[in-house]
């Protein structure tokens, strides 16, 4: 329980900004995936979707731009505005969101999230890149706007998680379908003073863990750091589920190393560490490494309890001689292999257990960048907010 000293878990209603149904060719075919799972493909799908999709804001082009290149997602979010392409809320509320997608549920309160700086109740366990906290930051700046919520988690919700399903039982207020109608997407709204007030009081005695965000979590507090007296600055858009009533899903992120090959690997792995032939299955805290030609498998054989992508970075990376700037990072594997060659290996990895991420978190210990993918994720483009 978080100290009653100190800062409390604060979600608070805002006056979301959505697109307007009759503007756009349908709600589904102008949201995105958020911007760091969007690989080129699924980029030029949705930029053919429709004029108004969102990765036409998260996703600035023209690189060589330099910062200039957060201009043109800001003056086209202006000229939505203007247009009524999109529209603010007329009464701050907080919004119920749900996606299903086969089996997968995603359900929580979407709202303006109080900042933490000092760790005590929103738990980052994660590691950020300073460009993309940059890159997100700028984006911030130039439009305003926080285009994407983020994704917490916390357990035993109580009374919140109440109001929530409460709030399903009625209609929706906005419903959308994506990926040709396979994910349905509902919100629903909360703007009774006595259910706002039960739900803030029960946040208040838990803590979250930051699932997917980390970088943009970061830009919100760099943000605050720079503008610490103006309005707004001291939230940000943030989902919270309540993980022990609508599970999430804990994937791994894979990475492509370049000038790295198999001969390294089986040569320079250290004492402690086991390399087997092939693609072992069923080894657990495996790590899997490949050339696109054939495969070997990494164990440890010392015993672990911290998360593999942990001793991954920690032990293996430097003695092979990576330079870890010039990792990517694929959430599907496919696209992985698709990049794998005899001197650009792809490492397979394991998802950690959510009590490893959970116990890191809680000992204010970050994982590696990317170490893990929480899902399902918030659609972009169904709520967002300006400052």
């Amino acid at each position: 329980m978080p100290d009653s000293r100190g800062s409390v878990l604060r979600l608070d209603p805002l006056r979301a900004w959505r697109f307007v149904a009759g503007k756009v060719s349908a709600l589904g075919a102008v949201t995105s995936p958020p911007y760091d799972v969007l690989e080129p493909a699924i980029v030029r799908r949705l930029t053919d979707s429709d004029l108004h999709n969102m990765v036409r804001l998260i996703l600035p082009r023209d690189p060589e731009l330099g910062s200039g290149r957060y201009d043109e997602p800001a003056r086209r979010l202006a000229g939505w505005q203007r247009a009524g392409v999109v529209v603010q809320d007329p009464r701050p509320a907080l919004y119920v969101y749900e996606q299903q997608l086969g089996s997968a549920l995603l359900c929580g309160l979407v709202g303006s999230l109080s900042l933490d700086p000092a760790r005590q109740v929103v738990l980052p366990h994660e590691d950020v890149m300073p460009h993309w906290v940059d890159d997100r930051l700028q984006l911030m700046e130039a439009t305003d706007a926080d285009l994407e919520p983020i994704l917490l988690a916390y357990a035993d919700g109580g009374a919140a998680s109440d109001a929530v399903d409460a709030a399903r039982a009625g209609e929706p207020w906005v419903e959308a379908e994506t990926q040709n109608g396979t994910a349905l997407h509902r919100i629903w709204r909360i703007e009774d003073p006595a259910v706002l007030a039960t739900i803030s009081g029960e946040l208040s005695k838990h803590e979250a863990l930051i699932a997917d965000g980390h970088h943009r979590y970061a830009a919100y507090l760099e943000r605050l750091k720079r503008e610490p007296g103006r309005q707004g600055a001291s939230v940000g858009l943030a989902m919270l589920v309540d993980h022990g009533r609508h599970p999430l899903t804990l994937d791994p992120i894979h990475r492509v190393i370049p000038g790295l090959d198999l001969a390294t690997v089986r040569s320079r792995t250290p004492a402690g560490w086991q390399v087997l032939p092939g693609r072992v299955q069923g080894v657990p805290d495996r790590i899997a490494v490949t050339d696109g030609a054939s495969w070997v498998t990494v164990r440890s054989t010392a015993g672990q309890e911290a998360p593999t992508v942990s001793m991954l970075h920690r032990e293996l990376l430097p003695v092979w001689g990576v330079v870890e700037e010039d990792i990517s990072f694929h959430h599907a594997l496919s696209d992985a292999l698709a990049l794998a060659g005899p001197q650009q290996a792809v490492v397979e990895l394991t998802a950690p257990r959510m009590d490893q991420v959970l116990r890191s978190a809680a000992q204010g210990i970050v994982l590696p960048q990317k170490a893990t993918s929480f899902g399902p994720k918030p659609r972009v483009g169904l709520l967002f907010r300006t400052l």
